[in-house]
């Protein structure tokens, strides 16, 4: 579907509800982005085909739609909300070498009405967020950050905004997740407070109603699950067993004992609707509370989609009545290329900024002594080195990563930040999981059965025998160099993509959330540091993938 073709479905949505501006409603078009990580520059979306990816169009894509809405929406008597749910700037050369500045001027060309700061937006220290924020032509909006010196809200955000849009008066109120904390190097954050979210929620909420708000919008740096019908199951399972306290701590897929958007939607009243970030979970339909009715909106983030919902609001009443897709396939908005063409002069803003990092990407990290070879389906040099970066990092028991995500072979000598991202070019996160002896045996048993491979482990040694029956081939699999205990818990780093249940390890989805820490660290940063403290890095196969036809189980294997 060519940008023509987008462009006139638009219209055509606008004309067929043209009838309603005399109708006394007002269409909202609420466009945002979340999570947006620096990906403004035109990039493959490999994520879709590693194969022949198609091309994303970036911030200059954003800005030819932004452009075709906010005309339509002008010759219609119609308005326009445009907002950010934090994650701006890390995760891309461009984001973070500029360090924000790239993103800043992408915001200030669009004209976004507000952006909330998200957890990443400290990664590169607390000034960073500040400088961004200073410079950007609109608010940014956070009513749970605090400083420590003062005890009031930060200087560089304001708790809440209030906006007329057609008339009505939409109050904003930015909350940023508390789980920064623990996210966030604590020099970083230092001098900040992150107080508890639902408290900020309902104390800015008030304050807006009583100064005239007609609406009440959230601008939250924390999403929805990943699974809709699992996450309210829980909740509903939670509320049959006990009342749900004042902090809403107790359930759902959360981070430092904090309540993610669809746990606190339901039991916060009085938000007309919600734009989340911080778990990269695209919702092509929103999530509807069916107590509280609150909308929640959120996209994939990485800069793949834009999200545009057109709310549907009765003037008189100042009530939401509803809302309406752009097109059939829901309120995001994938960003091809060829569907909607660049918009040339915000390809201009960014184009200094794109050629300066491309420029970056060639910075020496570190270096090897081998060439990093992927191999098989076993042991190969790259696959050991990337697991051991990544158990390295967090210090864990036990990693692994398919061995489908590591896209190139490199050489040995001086490697650079391109290097590394030409091994890992999905920006793929990092998960620690509360892990049992039992379910890492399966893990390995799964990639041993029948002609199965592909996974790369650190932490343990395993001898499995292919002659045995499927499941139990595994004949001694030791962790920390001593034997597996099945009931032992133990720390493992793995990525999101291969906790979806990626890769043939679909059990991995039974896992209760709350022994999953979303660590918003890729896999990319993890190697980037091993590198530093290691080069030459020479890694070697040894005995964590062995073969033994003649194997016999050990006893304590045996079921």
């Amino acid at each position: 579907m060519k940008i023509r073709q987008i462009l006139l479905l638009l219209v055509m949505l606008l004309m067929a509800f043209s009838a309603t501006a005399d109708n006394g409603q007002l269409r909202l078009h609420l466009i945002w982005s979340n999570d947006v990580h620096g990906h403004v520059a035109p990039e493959e979306a490999r994520f879709m085909n590693p194969a022949f990816p198609p091309p994303l169009g970036g911030g200059a894509s954003v800005a030819t739609y932004v452009k075709a809405v906010r005309q339509m929406a002008a010759d219609n008597g119609e308005a326009v909300l445009i907002l950010d749910a934090g994650d701006t700037f890390q995760g891309t050369p461009v984001g973070t070498k500029t360090e924000g500045r790239a993103m800043s001027a992408y915001f200030n060309h669009i004209g976004y009405d507000a952006i909330v700061p998200g957890n990443h937006d400290f990664d590169l220290g607390k000034h960073v967020a500040e400088r961004m924020a200073t410079e950007s032509n609109m608010p940014w909006v956070c009513a749970n950050l605090r400083d420590e010196s003062t005890g009031e809200i930060v200087d560089w955000c304001q708790p809440t905004l209030m906006l007329d849009k057609g008339g009505m008066k939409i109050g904003i109120i930015g909350i940023i997740t508390p789980g920064t904390v623990h996210m966030a190097f604590p020099d970083n954050i230092a001098g900040l407070i992150f107080d508890p979210m639902k408290p900020a929620i309902e104390k800015y909420r008030d304050e807006l109603r009583a100064q005239g708000a007609d609406l009440i919008v959230l601008l939250i740096h924390e999403g929805l699950p990943y699974d809709a019908d699992a996450g309210w199951k829980q909740i509903a399972s939670e509320e049959a067993q006990t009342s749900q306290d004042a902090q809403g701590s107790g359930y759902g897929f959360v981070h430092g004992g904090g309540m993610n958007l669809m746990e606190l939607a339901h039991v916060t009243h009085g938000i007309d609707f919600a734009i989340g970030g911080h778990t990269h979970r695209g919702y092509h339909e929103p999530w509807i509370d069916p107590v509280t009715h609150t909308l929640c909106f959120e996209s994939f983030g990485n800069g793949s989609s834009i999200g545009h919902a057109i709310i549907n609001i009765d003037r008189k009443n100042r009530i939401v009545l509803g809302y309406d897709k752009p097109h059939d396939r829901g309120t995001l908005i994938t960003l091809f290329e060829d569907e909607i063409w660049p918009d040339v002069e915000m390809a201009e803003v960014l184009r200094p900024y794109i050629e300066k990092t491309e420029a970056a990407m060639n910075i020496k990290v570190g270096s090897a002594s081998v060439n990093l070879t992927r191999g098989g389906p076993g042991s190969s040099l790259m696959g050991n080195f990337v697991t051991d970066a990544m158990l390295s990092y967090f210090n864990a028991d036990f990693s692994f990563q398919n061995v489908g995500g590591l896209r190139a072979d490199l050489p040995a000598g001086d490697l650079t930040i391109k290097d590394i991202f030409s091994v890992l070019p999905f920006g793929n996160e990092l998960v620690l999981v509360e892990m049992d002896g039992a379910m890492i045996r399966k893990i390995i048993e799964r990639k041993v059965r029948g002609s199965s491979g592909g996974l790369c482990i650190a932490g343990v040694h395993t001898v499995f025998n292919k002659n045995r029956e499927n499941w139990d081939r595994v004949c001694s699999l030791t962790l920390n160099d001593e034997p597996i205990v099945p009931e032992k818990t133990y720390k493992v780093v793995c990525t999101t993509y291969l906790m979806e249940g990626n890769s043939g390890l679909d059990f991995l989805t039974t896992i209760s959330a709350n022994k999953i820490e979303l660590t918003q660290i890729t896999t990319a940063e993890t190697v980037e540091l091993y590198l530093k403290n290691n080069s030459p890095v020479r890694p070697k196969i040894d005995d964590r993938w062995v073969e033994d036809p003649t194997a016999e189980q050990a006893d304590y294997l045996k079921n």
